[in-house]
């Protein structure tokens, strides 16, 4: 018997979850459900599926930044999201696809068959080694420049370094397309300790 495929199907709406459970279900997936983008980020941390099914207007946390967190962490990066949304502007389309989706539909024009057949064609053109990446800047803060003093103050850190091996820390800062400006989340990184 061939392997099955998991699928994450993240739906706020239980009409919606309810017809593609079943669909994808008849369609011999197996399927793990999240009504919204923080019960999604739990499913990946404890279940690793082929593919996410990716509604973007959502309450608690919306599919923006599911994508934003699912394409930047290097963990789940390669796990292909299709969207599929109520929503189907050129310009949220162009958002979702810029932050690393494999493909987009809308909701109100495409029969669940179609998804699923936009599913599979995704994960039989999934290669191993290739990986997606979100472009993602790596910056070093030079101490006693510009706002050094209040970005240490801010980010609770001692020095710019590292607490386990001391080397320099470097600024990763990975764009947020969630916000109507432009903008980034940011973290402090160890290069030499990749923490």
């Amino acid at each position: 018997m061939a392997m099955r495929h998991k699928v994450l199907l993240v739906e706020d709406s239980p009409a919606i979850q309810q017809i593609y459970r079943n669909t994808l279900t008849i369609d011999q997936f197996q399927v793990i459900c999240a009504n919204n983008g923080m019960e999604a980020i739990k499913a990946l941390s404890a279940d690793r599926p082929d593919i996410i099914l990716l509604d973007l207007m959502m309450p608690v946390m919306d599919g923006y930044k599911v994508l934003q967190v699912v394409k930047t962490d290097p963990r789940l990066s390669r796990i292909p999201v299709l969207v599929f949304s109520a929503k189907g502007q050129p310009e949220e389309v162009e958002k979702a696809l810029s932050l690393g989706a494999a493909g987009y539909v809308v909701k109100a024009t495409t029969k669940p068959k179609e998804v699923i057949e936009r599913i599979k064609g995704i994960l039989a053109r999934q290669q191993p080694e290739q990986e997606q990446e979100v472009a993602h800047y790596r910056i070093e803060v030079v101490e006693g420049k510009y706002d050094t003093a209040k970005l240490t103050a801010d980010f609770k850190l001692n020095d710019l370094r590292c607490p386990t091996c001391r080397s320099k820390v470097l600024l990763d800062l990975i764009p947020d397309f969630t916000q109507d400006t432009p903008w980034f989340s940011g973290k402090f990184v160890c290069p030499r300790c990749n923490k």
